[in-house]
Parts: structure tokens; C-alpha cells; sequence
């Protein structure tokens, strides 16, 4: 009796322990289904914080999107809408419209025959209106002067040139004859002459500030280009005067004279004809090829005949007995580029054949580089003032150039007198 109870105890108790282990094994595995649930529920709470997100953005999006509708909506409405009455020309337009509206064609025909755009009130607001974006140049003559002599600069104006002139003489002589003492050539100094030319032009800010083209940029090529035309004149004609001395400056025309080395004055060749180089075309021909003879032989070689577009049209037209030009014998051709093979230069600031009573230098012919020299001392040079005269700009533009005579007998000035 007592060995069974033991044995019942025995098996109760080790019942007992393998329910322990059996709630220990159950234990184990609701903690790790716990952990599971908990990582599932941390990523869904992930995933919900970023769903929360993107429908924030996407609300924001569409309140953009809606305000961006009204907008479109706003501008769509107001494009739609009939035209403020803001101008004159509107004016004219509204009252032709309710013209028609009232009287019809009819109404609208009546009212057309006082309509013109000669006159602003009766239609000729409504001429549309264009400027056009671009500035015409007129063309201007710009004397080549100082593309045809000898150019150079200094830095100084005290610029003087030693000129030979005479001639080194010599002789014959025998063995035991005595020599005597022969003539040297002697120097002559020549100085230049030079003058200052400038412009002052005024320009208001507000007309730098709105105009449609570069106003500094034109201005300045218009004070350059003036510059240009205005020298060249000087160099042709200037007296010394603040200016430089021309080739023609010294001379006595309407009567032939010698060249003058030592004083650099230019051989004066006159034609001898009354307002005309010759008595007819022919005898034209032969002045002006004795012109050229007159020039020595080692100018000849760049040597360039200069006259206006007048003088030249007057030798283009001389024909000969048989009716033939003598210039011009090429029909293709509009006029004459040479004369006796050697080029002919235009310079619109040469005087034409005298009409009235006097004389005057219709042709140059010589070698140019030899005869003359221009010295620029300063080029053009421009100054920006915007404070002398608030709300304007000065533009203060100079240049300083000088000329002289080279060798007096490269150039030949040929003259024409009217009685």
C-alpha cells in the first residue's frame, strides 16, 4: 500500500515538471510572435508617417494647382472683356463702330467720306505707326589726301625735316689740270605746322538711356568721320592758321611759276586758256601730257593724278576728230580710272573749272608721298562729361595733327584763269 502512493507521487510529480517545460516551451514562443508583431507594427507605423506625407504634399499640390486655375480663369476673363476707351485712337474707333451699330453700311459710308489720314481727328490715329530700328547714313565725301601722301606721328610738335636741295657740281679735267672748288648742294629745313580740331557735342541721359541703337557709339563714328572730311580740307587749302598748311597754301594761281625748293612751294603749271584746260579737246590732251613730262622722271613711278568728280566728267567727255573719247573708249566701263596709264584720284574738295571771274586749282599731278607729309600728334581722343551740365552728357572730341612740304618738285599744281 505505502509502495503505491510513492508511485503516484512520483508520477504527479513528474507530470508536473513536463508541464513546466510544456509552459516554458509556450512562453518562448509568444515572446518571439511578440517581437514579431512589435517590428510589424514599427513599420507600419513607419509606412503610415510617410502615407501622412505624401498626402500633405499632394493637398498642397492641389491647393497650388487650384489657385493656378483661378488665375488662368482671372486672365482668360479679363482677354474676353471689352477694351477701356484709353486713347484717341480708340476714341475714333468706338465712334465708328456705333456708327455702324446705329446706321448700318450706309451710316459707316457717309461717315468714311470725312475720314483721311492726313488729318489726326479724322483718321489718322489709326495710322499704324513705325520706326524703323536702324539709322540711314548719308554718305559724305572724305577727302583722300592722307591716303595718297605720307603719314606719320610724333611725339612732339616741334618736328622739323632737312630737304637737299640744289645739285652737287662737277667737271672734266686732265691729268695735271688745276681743280678748282665746285658748288655743293645746300639744305633746307622745313618745319611742321600743326592745329588742334575737336567737337563738344551734348547729348541729354535720358535720350543714352532709351533710344533703341548705341547713341555714344554712333556719335563717336559721326565726330570721326567729321574729323576726317574737315582735315582733309586743311590739308588741301588750310592756311596754318590753328590748322595745318595745305598744298596749295603760298601759291599764286592763274600764272605759272617755278617751284621754290628752299620755301617748299609747288611748280604752278597754268593753262593758258580762258576758264578751260585748252582751247578744244585736243589741245586739252596736250597740256595735260606736257603737265606730266614736267615731272622728272624718278616721280613718275608713283605718281597719281587728283581731281573732283567735275573736272573728271569734263575729260571723260573729250572725244577726238572721229568723234572717239579719249579717255573712255570702253562702253562697259563707266568712266576713266587713268590718264596716261597713271591713276586718277577723286577728292571732292578740289575746285572745279572757274565759271565767273579768278583762278583756281582743278588738278594735282605728282607723286604725293614725296611732296607731302601729314604728322598726327594725337588722335582722336574723346572726353566723358556728365557733371558740367547735370542730366546731359558732354562729349569732348579733339585731335591734333600737322602737315608739311616735302620735296617742292614731286607735285605739279596746274591752274585755271577766267576773265
Amino acid at each position: 500500500m505505502t509502495e503505491e502512493v510513492k508511485t503516484d507521487a512520483i508520477v504527479e510529480e513528474a507530470l508536473t515538471a513536463a508541464e513546466v517545460e510544456s509552459v516554458k516551451a509556450v512562453d518562448d514562443d509568444l515572446a518571439e510572435i511578440k517581437t514579431a508583431v512589435d517590428a510589424v507594427t514599427g513599420e507600419n507605423a513607419e509606412l503610415k508617417a510617410a502615407s501622412e506625407t505624401s498626402q500633405s504634399m499632394l493637398a498642397a499640390l492641389e491647393t497650388e494647382l487650384a489657385a493656378k486655375a483661378e488665375q488662368i480663369a482671372e486672365m482668360e476673363a479679363k482677354a474676353a472683356a471689352p477694351a477701356i476707351i484709353t486713347s484717341s485712337k480708340d476714341i475714333i474707333m468706338d465712334s465708328s463702330f456705333k456708327t455702324f451699330m446705329v446706321e448700318g453700311l450706309d451710316g459707316l459710308r457717309t461717315k468714311g467720306t470725312d475720314l483721311q489720314i492726313s488729318t489726326d481727328a479724322q483718321g489718322g490715329y489709326a495710322l499704324p505707326e513705325e520706326l524703323r530700328q536702324e539709322i540711314i547714313k548719308l554718305e559724305k565725301e572724305i577727302s583722300p589726301i592722307r591716303q595718297v601722301v605720307a603719314v606719320t606721328s610724333a611725339s612732339t610738335t616741334d618736328v622739323k625735316q632737312l630737304v637737299s636741295v640744289g645739285d652737287a657740281a662737277s667737271g672734266w679735267v686732265g691729268e695735271t689740270t688745276a681743280r678748282g672748288q665746285t658748288n655743293a648742294p645746300e639744305l633746307a629745313q622745313r618745319t611742321a605746322t600743326f592745329g588742334e580740331v575737336y567737337a563738344r557735342p551734348r547729348i541729354y541721359q535720358h535720350m543714352l538711356e532709351d533710344a533703341f541703337f548705341n547713341v555714344e557709339g554712333w556719335l563717336t563714328g559721326e565726330v570721326a568721320r567729321q574729323f576726317a572730311e574737315v582735315e582733309g580740307a586743311a590739308f588741301l587749302s588750310g592756311n596754318g592758321t590753328n590748322k595745318p598748311v595745305g598744298i596749295l597754301n603760298g601759291l599764286t594761281l592763274g600764272s605759272s611759276a617755278a617751284a621754290h625748293d628752299v620755301n617748299g612751294t609747288y611748280q604752278v603749271i597754268d593753262s593758258g586758256s580762258d576758264g578751260a584746260l585748252g582751247a578744244n579737246a585736243a589741245a586739252t590732251i596736250d597740256f595735260l601730257r606736257g603737265v606730266v613730262l614736267t615731272l622728272k622722271t624718278g616721280y613718275l613711278a608713283g605718281a597719281k593724278f587728283m581731281m573732283n568728280r567735275a573736272t573728271h566728267d569734263t575729260l571723260v567727255q573729250l572725244k577726238n576728230a572721229d568723234g572717239e573719247y579719249f579717255l573712255q573708249r570702253d562702253i562697259t566701263a563707266a568712266a576713266a580710272s587713268t590718264l596716261f596709264g597713271y591713276e586718277i584720284v577723286i577728292n571732292e574738295d578740289m575746285a572745279s573749272m572757274p565759271t565767273t571771274t579768278g583762278s583756281a586749282c582743278p588738278i594735282l599731278f605728282g607723286n604725293f608721298p614725296r611732296a607731302y607729309q601729314i604728322i598726327d600728334r594725337v588722335g582722336v581722343s574723346m572726353l566723358r562729361d556728365p557733371y558740367t551740365n547735370m542730366g546731359s552728357v558732354m562729349f569732348y572730341t579733339r585731335k591734333r595733327t600737322g602737315s608739311m612740304v616735302l620735296d617742292a618738285s614731286a607735285l605739279k599744281v596746274i591752274s585755271v584763269a577766267k576773265s
